[in-house]
């Protein structure tokens, strides 16, 4: 038996705390002749997850302890020494002011993220990497917020008492991410069967919260980068929400100077930022120092 349990998933990705560093910039491996360790803890005798090659691309959560800086790579979490590393990053343009139905496009579209606690397993998403593991997490949990038809309830096994159809995840996968994946059976909380994702509803899911931009800036492209804050952290919120500016969702949701920082690269096509049906996430990164 698994149970579903949506806490503060988000948080839970975090390494540890220090200093607020640029949310999701990315790094490239300088100074070195082969590799740099990515390692558990900030400390050059802890545990290494991962080999990170001379010139490869990381993505800064923050500043940690000993001249470490906490990053994800390739869907893991850890630190590398920031001797190493030199921002790379090419997603910032020119700020631009939005109408209030602007804002609310926005505000929701990430909210859609926000709420689950996306992405769970890694620190940051890079649409150019995939791991569908993640990707499938997202679209259980999208279905189980927002898509309540879709959901099949009843006593199945190992005490599970609802279950999705494994049809409705390449659907949310593509409007979401515009990506086309195969589905993973392996997940955390969640057991798979002919078909069918099933866990245990124990009393409701928790809101991890709806996003709230603080600025847009305009990439060139139809690409738009957006640092946002998560509101409401457990408590239940509607779309109206997503009108609101910092201000107004600080006044209704009181973090008492605390609040998840993130930064996502939207790719809105054709649709303009008036029609948020056609939009896919590029890039996502949250932190909560």
């Amino acid at each position: 038996m698994k149970k579903l349990i949506v806490v503060l998933l988000a948080l839970a990705l975090l390494c540890a705390a220090g200093a607020q560093a640029e949310v999701g910039a990315a790094l490239r491996v300088v100074n070195c002749e082969e590799f740099v360790t990515l390692r558990e803890e900030p400390d050059t005798h802890a545990a290494a997850l991962a080999r990170v090659p001379l010139g490869a691309r990381v993505d800064e959560l923050h500043w940690a302890e000993n001249g470490f800086t906490c990053v994800s790579y390739r869907g893991r979490t850890g630190y590398v020494l920031s001797d190493y590393l030199r921002l790379d990053d090419d997603y910032s343009g020119t700020e631009i002011d939005l109408t209030r139905e602007q804002r609310y496009n926005f505000n929701l579209f990430l909210s859609n993220f926000t709420e689950v606690g996306f992405p769970q397993r890694t620190g940051c998403f890079d649409a150019s990497w995939v791991d569908e593991a993640v990707l499938t997490d997202f679209a259980v949990e999208h279905c189980w917020f927002n898509r309540k038809k879709q959901l099949e309830w009843g006593e199945y096994f190992g005490g599970n008492n609802v279950r999705l159809p494994e049809d409705q995840i390449v659907p949310v996968v593509k409007k979401y991410f515009g990506l086309k994946i195969k589905p993973s059976h392996d997940l955390a909380y969640i057991d798979y069967k002919k078909g069918y994702y099933y866990w245990e509803e124990t009393g409701g899911h928790i809101s991890d919260g709806f996003a709230c931009l603080s600025n847009v800036e305009a990439l060139g492209g139809g690409r738009y980068c957006v640092r946002f804050d998560v509101y409401g952290m457990g408590e239940d919120w509607d779309n109206d929400v997503c009108y609101y500016d910092s201000s107004a969702a600080d006044a209704a949701y009181p973090t008492y100077d605390y609040a998840p920082t993130g930064r996502a690269v939207i790719d809105v096509g054709s649709s303009g930022l008036n029609d948020r049906s056609g939009w896919r996430l590029v890039r996502y990164a949250i932190t909560g120092d």
